[in-house]
């Protein structure tokens, strides 16, 4: 089967006449447009959302810098490029049966890379639940990527996506609320026993804080710029981290998600927590790869996790109250 494969990438390889192609899987959704001879028959046997076939012929033609189709009222006819790369693509049932049998063989075991990405924020979180799904699956390799940016899983930048913020709205992901989270100004006990906390508004001013370059909920960021003096921000760093980690030094205030900070036995809450101070958690999958056996354990595992933090914040907060 590896022979088989090798062969189809080959021809389609110099199909292409030496220019790249960044996903093959665009070759075979191409190949089976041509074949069918409409994107929705395509995406029916491919098992596609509509505009994710669409899309991948698009790319593949900007890529290869040639149109593969004639689109018309009654589907899509093949160029002679098109009809170049179905005659290449094209191989008797008897090796696609096999070729798809040995991929499905492994497609029921955890094993292989992973993908997941996250924000700086909850890397920590994130790299504690990766640590234990590899431990539960020893054959699956967990490539955890910690960007800003929130990388597109249509082109495989990862699999799974840990996000915050608004619900994310890309065309074909499954997006699945994992839990709020809620923040709260924290300070180390020491600092606590020897400024005290925030009683009322006159408090503001004779505390020290420890802040974000840039706080990325708005809520939270106009609350500071409404009642905190730049003269009373004592540090400030974009990565947080080091933010974290001066709070527990006891130089100032500093900003924790309420889950985190309850696992810190030496930092307090200095204010009542704030409504507005919340955001939320989503899971993101994209709908092709929801159901293969990595994706499927891996949000499990991550649903099973969020819920049990859920469980010991809510108890940690009643008994701090």
């Amino acid at each position: 089967m590896c022979f088989y494969l090798h062969t189809i990438l080959f021809n389609a390889h110099n199909m292409c006449m030496n220019k790249h192609i960044n996903d093959w899987n665009q070759v075979r959704t191409a190949y089976h447009v041509a074949r069918l001879g409409t994107v929705s028959e395509a995406a029916k046997y491919l098992g596609l959302h509509h505009s994710t076939v669409i899309r991948q012929v698009t790319n593949l033609e900007d890529e290869l810098g040639h149109k593969l189709f004639h689109r018309h009222a009654r589907g899509y006819t093949p160029t002679a490029a098109g009809e170049n790369l179905s005659r290449i693509a094209s191989v008797n049932e008897e090796q696609l049966i096999g070729l798809v049998g040995a991929i499905q063989e492994h497609g029921n075991e955890v094993t292989g890379e992973l993908i997941v990405t996250t924000v700086q924020r909850f890397n920590i979180l994130v790299t504690s639940w990766m640590t234990l799904l590899q431990k539960e699956n020893p054959g699956l390799r967990v490539n955890l990527v910690i960007d800003e940016r929130p990388l597109k899983l249509e082109y495989g930048e990862a699999h799974l996506a840990i996000r915050a913020g608004m619900k994310p709205t890309e065309p074909d992901n499954i997006v699945m609320n994992l839990m709020p989270v809620q923040f709260g100004l924290y300070a180390h006990k020491n600092y606590v026993n020897e400024m005290g906390t925030i009683q009322s508004t006159s408090d503001y001013s004779r505390h020290k804080y420890v802040l974000e370059t840039n706080i990325p909920i708005l809520p939270i960021r106009r609350w500071f710029d409404e009642n905190v003096k730049m003269e009373n921000v004592c540090f400030r760093s974009s990565d947080l981290g080091t933010l974290d980690k001066a709070v527990i030094d006891g130089i100032g205030i500093g900003l924790f998600p309420t889950f985190i900070a309850s696992e810190n036995n030496d930092l307090e809450l200095v204010m009542p927590l704030i409504d507005e101070w919340k955001t939320d958690l989503w899971v993101v999958k994209h709908i092709d790869i929801n159901r293969t056996a990595k994706i499927k354990a891996c949000s499990d595992l991550i649903e099973k996790q969020a819920k049990l933090i859920l469980s010991q914040n809510l108890n940690n907060l009643e008994k701090s109250h």
